[in-house]
């Protein structure tokens, strides 16, 4: 055990940090969970301030949710998530607003309950909305919700739990029951399997990353931008790949003191 040499506070949670990551490009929206809490009020006022629209519920049972991350020297970083408010994320008030404002795509993360993310991604393809899925972090409990996204994203840790194989290794072919799943290897670069089969090994930009924290988030939130502007997914896999290499290179401090997450809509 080594002491640490510095520590901050910032806004964070999948959800958001890919809301975040989306709003240079497209209109991005979240719709997430919050408690009555300072680190709440907090969040909504920092999402705004960069770019963000809220449609934030309410949580009177849990506080806002947070989470603790430790960067070792090499950039490389692990974290451990307390989902708080997440909890309480109803889907009812996200498919109402379906009715009136239809998202061009919708992103979710596996920090939410299952039966609310099951309820958004059946209404959205039900309206012809495109879902990308971030199966992270991984639970088994959650495979069910796989086939009902367009496309999922994973890292080699989810991607090994799904299919108990090291998709470092690059096989040609992994059991991945899905039309579209891509793989993200960080420094190792991105995969994308259709029904199984490696179809794009994409390396990733050389850089010295000062700190992964946040971006495979990052990745996936420029992906999605991407996408929802119309782009084929190998151009929109290029550009997320090049905008997380430039990501990795700094550490990125922001005002706010806590986290949020759950589904952001762009």
């Amino acid at each position: 055990m080594s002491p640490g040499t510095e520590s901050w506070t910032q806004l964070g949670g999948k959800a958001a940090n890919q809301a975040l990551a989306a709003a240079p490009s497209v209109r991005s929206v979240l719709a997430a969970c919050v408690g009555t809490d300072l680190e709440g009020r907090q969040a909504e006022q920092t999402l705004a301030h960069r770019g963000v629209e809220s449609w934030l519920q309410r949580s009177a049972r849990f506080p806002t949710g947070s989470s603790v991350a430790l960067i070792e020297a090499s950039g490389e970083n692990v974290g451990v998530i307390l989902p708080g408010s997440n909890a309480d994320l109803a889907a009812g008030p996200i498919t109402e607003l379906f009715g009136t404002e239809l998202p061009t795509l919708l992103v979710c993360q596996w920090e939410t309950a299952a039966e609310t993310l099951e309820t958004l991604l059946t209404q959205a393809r039900a309206r012809g909305v495109v879902t990308l899925m971030n199966a992270a972090p991984w639970h088994d409990a959650y495979r069910f919700l796989l086939p009902l996204a367009d496309h999922v994203v994973v890292n080699a840790v989810e991607a090994a739990g799904w299919t108990g194989t090291d998709p470092q290794a690059r096989l040609p072919l992994l059991p991945l029951d899905h039309p579209s799943v891509v793989v993200t290897l960080g420094a190792g670069g991105v995969l994308h399997y259709q029904h199984g089969e490696l179809t794009a090994d994409l390396p990733a930009p050389v850089v010295q990353a000062r700190s992964t924290h946040g971006a495979g988030d990052h990745f996936v939130g420029v992906l999605a931008a991407q996408l929802a502007l119309g782009q084929p997914l190998e151009h929109a896999l290029v550009q997320a790949g090049a905008s997380a290499a430039e990501f990795v290179q700094v550490i990125h401090k922001s005002p706010l003191l806590s986290s949020t997450s759950s589904e952001p809509v762009s």
